[in-house]
């Protein structure tokens, strides 16, 4: 009898010990990255938005400078060819990457993003509307639509104003998607009269964002101070975005005072930390 108790006892040592285990093997595989903006946080996933369909503005407006030309051809240093017609409506503008062509930003871009435009773009409330169909930035497939409207004048500094609203998709090489939707307002502070982008100065104010992350969390996005984007750098110089997600803590991103680098600051609840761009 002793021995049959013995025996039990030493059985139900050896399953606990190995339910221990099994329990300690599934808790260090159930590890969760929470490092500040790493790939698939909501911050990282609305700066890329952001700045990606951003960006594709940038482009267009070389077009609609391109105003005085009236048609034709040409080229933003080496991509893309710009193609004017201003000559008979319906007025378009194509921008072509072709096959690949990599900017003195170091980033590699291809396909043609097409914009069909109800009149110039120097009267106000003209409409462009553009086309994101086969546009690839660095392996990441761009598609959907944006709409930018002239809205004149600003008042007191005779900037260029637009209202923009974006609305699409961000497309990953392992297949993960970033859906995105964007109200904004731009001013031109600088570089109106050229059709280079080098010497733009563009002021963005997010009234509203909202996206869906790579892993389907919800997110919506502002900013609270202007971001300033000079034409010669890659990333935003200065201003604030502040995004909200559905569940966890709001994340302030501030783009610094205004040096061309790739830093920022992310704020969650107290605490603060640097982060590369």
């Amino acid at each position: 009898m002793k021995r049959k108790i013995l025996y039990l006892s030493s059985l139900f040592t050896v399953i606990t010990l190995l339910f221990i285990h099994a329990c300690k093997k599934e808790n260090s595989s159930a590890t969760v990255d929470n490092t500040p903006f790493n790939a698939n946080s909501v911050e990282k996933n609305a700066v890329v938005a952001t700045a990606t369909f951003d960006e594709l503005n940038d482009f267009a407006q070389s077009g609609f400078d391109a105003t005085n030309l009236k048609g034709g051809i040409f080229s933003l240093g080496s991509c893309p060819t710009v193609s004017v017609n201003f000559m008979t409506p319906p007025f378009s503008i194509s921008l072509d990457w072709g096959t690949g062509c990599t900017n003195s930003d170091g980033i590699t871009r291809s396909g043609t993003i097409n914009l069909s435009l109800s009149g110039l773009m120097n009267e106000k409330n003209n409409v462009a509307t553009m086309n994101i169909e086969n546009y690839i930035v660095d392996g990441k497939k761009i598609s959907g639509t944006t709409k930018i409207t002239y809205q004149g004048l600003n008042p007191g500094n005779n900037w260029p104003r637009y209202s923009i609203v974006s609305d699409g998709k961000i497309e990953f090489a392992d297949k993960s998607i970033i859906s995105y939707h964007s109200e904004s307002v731009r001013l031109q502070a600088e570089g109106a009269g050229t059709t280079t982008i080098t010497d733009d100065v563009w002021r963005t104010e997010i009234q509203s964002a909202n996206g869906v992350n790579k892993d389907g969390t919800k997110w919506t996005a502002k900013t609270t101070k202007v971001m300033i984007k000079k034409g010669d750098c890659k990333w935003y110089n200065s201003g604030t975005l502040v995004i909200t997600p559905e569940k966890g803590d709001v994340k302030t991103i501030d783009f610094g005072d205004g040096t061309c680098d790739n830093k920022a600051t992310l704020k969650i609840g107290d605490k603060t930390t640097d982060i590369t761009l």
